[in-house]
C-alpha cells in the first residue's frame, strides 16, 4: 500500500508539472530570467496561437531591443516549429533609450515582452511541441552574451481553450488585444501600408482582373465626354461606390474570419452561387448593351442600366460592381496591404481598405472630373456611340463565358493533369525543403485572371518546364478556386490573403522568395537562378 501511495504521489506530481509546462516554461541565467506564456492551454489545428516571452532583468542589468542601436547586439528569438506551422506576426514592448558616452542604444532595464502569433497547420498530432532559442546581450558594468532554449508542449483539441491569465499578461506588457504584428502600435509602418494600399489600388486598374468591368467604365466615360454638369457628383458617387464595396467585403471577411472561417480576399468568387449570379448579371448586361432586351429600372436606376444612361446612382453602382468582380486578384503592393489589414484591429484595417478604394477609384474619378481630356480623342456624340456600345458588349459576353467556366470547375473540380505539377501538400513541401530540395509553389484560382495570364505567358510554357527540370525544382499548384482551409492557412503564413502568390525555396536553406504578381520568363529566371 505504501508503494502504491508513493506511485500515485509521483504520478500526481508529474501530471501537475506537465500541466504547468503546457501553460508556460522558464529559464534563467545569472542576469536574466525568461518565461514563456501562451494565449491558450490547448492548440487547435488550422487556427493561430499567440506566444509571449517575458524577460525579467536582475537589478543593474539590461538587454537590448530588436533595434539595438549603435554597438549593441539585438535580442533575437529563433523558433523550431512543427511542419506546416509558421510565425506570422511579432511585436515587442516599448523600449527605452540608453546614452552611454554619446552612444545611443535601445533596450530594457527591468522587464521586456516579446509577443508572436503562430499559424498552425490544419492537421496536428496529440501534442504541439514548440521550441524557442533566445539570444541576448546582458549588460551591467560588463556585457555577457547569453542564450537559453525554452520548450513547451501543448495538448491539442478541436477548440483551443483560452489561458485565463492571458488578458492580464497583455495589460501588464502594455499590448492591445489585437493580434501580434497587427501594426496597431506601429503608426510609422501603418503609414507605409496605407501608401502601399493606395498605390496598389491605382495599379489595379491595369490588372487583367479589371477586364470584366472595363466595358461598363468605358461606356460611362464615352457618355460623359463633352458634358460638364454633375461631373463632380458622378466622380464622388463612383468613388463612394468603390469604397463602399471594398468596406462591405472587408466587413464580411472580418466577421467570417472572427467566426473561425479560413477565407481570404476574393472569397466571394469561391461561392458557386455568387459566381452563377454574376454570370447571369453579365449576360443580362451584354444583352441590354446589344439592345436585345430592355431592363427595368428600380427606383429610377439600377446596376443593370449603367450602360443605358448616366446618373449619380449609376456611377455609384458602377463603382460597387467594379469591386465585386474585379478584386479577386491583387496588384503589386496590394497583397501585403490586404494581409496586414485582415490581421490588424478593425479600427486600423478599415483605413487600409479605404485607402485601397480611393486608389482604385482615382483614375476613373479623375476622368469623370475632366471629361474634356477624353473628348479630345472622341468624335462628337452621335450614332457612333450606339455602335461603340454594342462593340463593348463583346467583353461582357466573354465575361459571362469566363464566369460560367469558373462555375463549372467549382461544381465539378478537375484534378491537376500536368504530371510536372503536383497538388499542394504542405507536409510534402516541408519535407522537400528540409532535405534541401528546391520547391516552387503556385497559389492560383480559376477566377484569378492575373493567374491565368501568368500561366499562359510563363508558368505553362515549355521554357519554364525545361528550367524546372534542369534545376530539379519540385512544382506545386495550390488551387484556391474553391475554399480550402490548408491553402488559406498557407497564404496567411506568408502574410497574404489573396492570389496570385508565387513562393520559391531555393533548397540551400529554408528561406523563401516571393515573386511579383505579374510574371515574365525573365523575372522567373532571375528569381530561380540568383544566388
Amino acid at each position: 500500500m505504501l508503494r502504491l501511495a508513493y506511485f500515485w504521489l509521483i504520478a500526481a506530481t508529474l501530471l501537475k508539472s506537465g500541466a504547468a509546462l503546457a501553460m508556460q516554461t522558464e529559464q534563467k541565467t545569472d542576469h536574466v530570467t525568461v518565461e514563456m506564456h501562451t494565449s491558450a492551454d490547448t492548440a487547435a489545428g488550422g487556427r493561430q496561437i499567440e506566444i509571449m516571452l517575458k524577460f525579467k532583468m536582475q537589478p543593474g542589468w539590461h538587454i537590448f531591443s530588436e533595434n539595438a542601436g549603435e554597438i549593441a547586439m539585438p535580442t533575437t528569438v529563433d523558433w523550431s516549429l512543427p511542419i506546416g506551422a509558421r510565425v506570422v506576426g511579432v511585436q515587442w514592448s516599448q523600449d527605452s533609450e540608453f546614452n552611454y558616452e554619446e552612444i545611443i542604444q535601445h533596450g530594457y532595464a527591468d522587464t521586456a515582452y516579446y509577443r508572436t502569433q503562430i499559424a498552425l497547420p490544419p492537421e496536428l498530432g496529440q501534442t504541439l511541441p514548440l521550441e524557442a532559442t533566445v539570444r541576448w546581450l546582458a549588460c551591467g558594468e560588463e556585457c555577457f552574451p547569453e542564450q537559453q532554449t525554452l520548450r513547451l508542449t501543448l495538448p491539442t483539441a478541436a477548440q483551443a481553450a483560452p489561458a485565463p491569465d492571458w488578458d492580464m499578461l497583455l495589460k501588464e506588457a502594455g499590448f492591445s488585444s489585437a493580434a501580434a504584428g497587427s501594426g496597431e502600435d506601429v503608426p510609422a509602418r501603418l503609414q507605409w501600408i496605407l501608401l502601399a494600399a493606395f498605390v496598389g489600388g491605382i495599379i489595379m486598374n491595369a490588372m487583367p482582373c479589371v477586364f470584366p468591368i472595363l466595358a461598363l467604365k468605358v461606356v460611362s466615360l464615352s457618355q460623359t465626354a463633352g458634358k460638364n454638369n454633375q461631373k463632380l457628383a458622378k466622380a464622388l458617387s463612383y468613388t463612394a461606390g468603390v469604397t463602399a464595396s471594398f468596406l462591405l467585403i472587408a466587413f464580411l471577411l472580418t466577421v467570417l474570419r472572427k467566426g473561425g472561417s479560413l477565407i481570404g480576399w476574393g472569397f466571394q468568387m469561391q461561392s458557386p452561387w455568387f459566381v452563377g449570379a454574376m454570370a447571369v448579371l453579365f449576360l443580362l448586361l451584354s444583352l441590354a448593351m446589344l439592345d436585345f432586351i430592355s431592363l427595368p429600372a428600380v427606383g429610377g436606376a439600377t446596376a443593370a442600366k449603367i450602360s443605358r444612361r448616366q446618373s449619380v446612382v449609376n456611377a455609384f453602382a458602377t463603382g460597387f460592381l467594379a469591386v465585386l468582380v474585379a478584386t479577386p486578384c491583387t496588384a503589386p503592393f496590394m497583397g501585403a496591404a490586404v494581409g496586414y489589414a485582415l490581421n490588424a484591429a478593425p479600427s486600423v484595417g478599415i483605413w487600409v481598405f479605404v485607402s485601397l478604394g480611393l486608389g482604385y477609384a482615382l483614375p476613373f474619378a479623375a476622368a469623370e472630373l475632366y471629361p474634356q481630356k477624353i473628348g479630345r480623342w472622341l468624335p462628337r456624340p452621335g450614332k457612333w456611340m450606339r455602335i461603340f456600345k454594342q462593340i463593348l458588349a463583346i467583353p461582357l459576353i466573354l465575361t459571362f463565358g469566363w464566369l460560367s467556366w469558373i462555375w463549372y470547375h467549382q461544381v465539378a473540380p478537375q484534378p491537376v493533369q500536368n504530371q510536372l505539377w503536383q497538388p499542394y501538400n504542405a507536409a510534402q513541401i516541408e519535407q522537400l525543403v528540409q532535405s534541401g530540395k528546391p520547391v516552387f509553389v503556385d497559389f492560383t484560382a480559376k477566377w484569378c485572371l492575373t493567374c491565368i495570364l501568368n500561366k499562359r505567358s510563363t508558368l505553362g510554357t515549355s521554357e519554364f518546364e525545361t528550367l524546372a527540370k534542369e534545376r530539379g525544382i519540385h512544382l506545386f499548384r495550390a488551387d484556391w478556386t474553391n475554399n480550402d482551409a490548408e491553402i488559406s492557412m498557407a497564404l496567411e503564413s506568408f502574410g497574404r490573403s489573396s492570389v496570385p502568390l508565387y513562393v520559391y525555396y531555393d533548397g540551400k536553406n529554408q528561406d523563401y522568395r516571393i515573386l511579383p504578381p505579374l510574371l515574365t520568363l525573365n523575372i522567373v529566371k532571375n528569381y530561380l537562378t540568383k544566388p
